[in-house]
């Protein structure tokens, strides 16, 4: 779920982009900059403000989430919080590569060679608390918290 979100976010073509909102319900919630933003359309618009500022001005080089640090709990009966840290480099996708972490179709993190002290522009930390839906299976992101630290 959360894969599908930063391929939304970062890679995902603009005619998809509307699909994010299906992630959240009327009752989630979005922390950002100090301001909360309530249900899928407020949390949209929001994400659609970061995501154009995260894209730039010259697609083949853009700030992208570099997620180096990814920690799971069980939340409450039957959710799960979800921390998210790591660094914005300068590229053209977000990168899961932290100690541990290999996501199926995403290039090795060590074969890429990439020096992330020296491309950071800055570092994020987001948090995730993702409760069970109305389908089995099916979750949706009732808070979410993103703090960006230059």
């Amino acid at each position: 779920m959360l894969t599908l979100h930063y391929y939304l976010l970062f890679d995902g073509p603009d005619e998809n982009w509307p699909h994010a909102r299906t992630l959240y319900n009327e009752d989630s919630t979005f922390s950002f900059s100090g301001k909360q933003f309530v249900g899928p359309n407020d949390i949209h618009a929001k994400l659609s403000s970061i995501r154009g500022t995260l894209a730039g001005d010259w697609p083949p080089e853009k700030l992208v989430h570099v997620v180096e640090k990814l920690q799971c709990r069980a939340h409450g009966q039957d959710g799960v919080a979800i921390r998210v840290s790591g660094s914005f480099i300068i590229g053209n996708q977000f990168l899961i590569c932290g100690d541990g972490l290999q996501v199926e179709g995403m290039p090795n993190f060590k074969d890429l060679s990439i020096d992330i002290p020296s491309k950071r522009m800055g570092t994020f930390q987001e948090q995730f608390i993702m409760e069970p839906g109305n389908v089995i299976g099916h979750y949706f992101i009732a808070k979410q918290e993103l703090y960006i630290i230059q």
